[in-house]
C-alpha cells in the first residue's frame, strides 16, 4: 500500500521485497526514535545530529526531482526532516546556553 502511494508507477515493483524494504524504513524509524527517547543530548549531540540529517534533504530532492522514484507525497518527508533539523539547532541552542550558564 505505501508504495502505490509513494512511489511512482513506473518505480513500483509491488513485490513482498519491495514491502519489506519498504518496512525497513519504518523500523528504522522507529529505532532512531528510541534512541532519542533514551539518550541525554548536550550542545554536541544536537549538533552532530542535525549535521546526520542533512544527507536526507539531498535523498528528497535527488529522487523527488532529479531522478522521481518518489512522488510529491514525499514532501511530507521533506516537511518532517525540515521540522527535525529545526528542533535539534533549537535544541542546539537551548543546551549551548545551558552549558554556558554551568561553566
Amino acid at each position: 500500500m505505501v508504495e502505490g502511494l509513494m512511489i511512482n508507477p513506473p518505480f513500483q515493483h509491488l513485490s513482498t521485497t519491495s514491502a519489506l524494504l519498504i518496512g525497513c524504513f519504518g523500523a528504522q524509524a522507529v529505532l532512531g526514535g528510541l534512541f532519542i527517547w533514551f539518550s541525554r543530548f548536550n550542545a554536541q549531540t544536537f549538533l552532530i545530529y542535525a549535521f546526520a540529517l542533512l544527507p536526507f534533504f539531498v535523498f528528497n530532492y535527488w529522487f523527488v526531482f532529479e531522478i522521481p522514484i518518489f512522488n510529491r507525497w514525499m514532501a511530507l518527508d521533506l516537511g518532517s526532516n525540515a521540522l527535525m533539523l529545526g528542533l535539534t539547532l533549537w535544541g542546539w541552542r537551548m543546551m549551548r546556553a545551558e552549558e554556558a550558564l554551568k561553566a
